[in-house]
């Protein structure tokens, strides 16, 4: 991996949402952004968050991400590393008619492809949304755990970026209606990633519970709170490779004509899911509201805990108005995360409590402009 980042110092935006054109300073511990709902705040998180995997956290598309009537928007992050390198991130997106361009250098230097950031900018967001990883459908959990699995594992990022190709082209082959021969060869080139990914993902659900438990100790939760990786390729925990990748075969080949008739791929790690488990019962079917919110509480400290374990350094941890979200109790056990070495950022709509620590900056933010005060 490149060398960690551990300070994010400089935001400069241009026309992203409605941060017209904004230069913001940050300090090295707590930033406390305060204002009003629809003023900036999370809008000033989101261009930070960018440079993760060059994606918006919740929009659907780059175009989004311009300010409304202006042709285009930029937005550039400095940072700082354990290695004493300042380094800048930088993302242009211009539209042109009635597509969008989109440009990401990192030192200067462009990138070709978005994933090439996977692993330079690791940064931990907590917000409202995640109660759609514990609520939601499979779909936002294969992304969460593909996001934190990409993000420290090359092996991971290797096998999840072979697979999608794989599958994206052995879909089209479906709908061409491909000959027997040709579509056996897409069965291997489908099988050897997405038994990675799907070994990969395992171990990984087995780091983040085991992780997810001593914060769950921490936090005094009354709860018992597990996950279950669930994928109908795996008949147990021994399960290696090798049978992995012929059980992986040896389903495709079943399911062939379902699958010509369909035009789409029926088996793989694009259709599993990991159920999340209160007690022994489902926690999306059984629990309360209250439940699926300190569990998305205890999977966020799992992945900072996961990355900073794995890259050896402090995480930036974003907090996205988590403050409306959960108890006054929960949050209160919560305060250790501002402590230490990490650089944290919170948005709020009031003031927060007092803190002994001098090392607090606090921002304002209204109708997209940022005061220091």
């Amino acid at each position: 991996m490149p060398g960690t980042i551990v300070r994010v110092d400089r935001v400069q935006t241009v026309n992203f949402r409605n941060l017209a054109g904004e230069t913001v300073e940050f300090g090295p511990a707590l930033n406390v952004l305060i204002g009003e709902n629809g003023q900036g705040k999370t809008n000033l998180l989101e261009s930070i968050y960018y440079f993760r995997f060059g994606r918006s956290f919740r929009a659907q598309s780059d175009a989004e991400l311009i300010r409304f009537d202006e042709p285009f928007c930029r937005v550039e992050v400095t940072s700082a590393f354990t290695d004493g390198r300042t380094e800048s991130f930088a993302c242009g997106i211009e539209r042109r008619g009635n597509s969008i361009s989109r440009s990401i250098k990192v030192a200067g230097q462009l990138l070709p492809r978005r994933s090439d950031l996977a692993g330079r900018f690791p940064v931990v967001l907590f917000g409202p949304n995640d109660l759609r990883t514990v609520s939601g459908e499979p779909e936002h959990r294969r992304r969460f755990f593909d996001m934190v699995g990409t993000t420290t594992d090359p092996r991971y990022l290797r096998a999840a970026n072979e697979y999608r190709r794989a599958l994206e082209q052995r879909n089209a082959a479906l709908k061409a209606r491909a000959g027997r021969d040709e579509m056996e060869a897409w069965n291997e080139r489908l099988a050897v990633p997405g038994s990675e990914l799907i070994l990969r993902r395992r171990e990984l659900a087995l780091r983040l519970e085991a992780l997810m438990s001593a914060e769950a100790r921490a936090l005094e939760s009354p709860f018992e709170f597990s996950m279950r990786y669930e994928c109908a390729l795996l008949p147990s925990e021994e399960t290696g490779a090798e049978e992995l990748q012929q059980r992986f075969k040896e389903r495709l080949l079943a399911s062939a004509s379902e699958e010509m008739r369909r035009g789409v791929t029926l088996t793989g790690p694009h259709r599993d899911d990991v159920q999340f488990c209160l007690g022994p019962n489902d926690l999306r079917r059984y629990g309360s509201q209250g439940q699926r919110r300190l569990f998305a509480v205890l999977l966020k400290l799992a992945e900072l805990a996961h990355l900073e374990a794995e890259l050896r350094e402090p995480c930036v941890l974003l907090l996205d108005d988590v403050f409306s979200e959960f108890d006054s109790a929960i949050m209160g056990r919560l305060q250790h995360v501002f402590d230490g070495a990490r650089q944290v950022f919170v948005t709020t709509p009031v003031e927060l409590p007092a803190r002994e620590s001098q090392r607090v900056r606090t921002l304002h933010v209204e109708n997209g402009r940022v005061y220091a005060g």
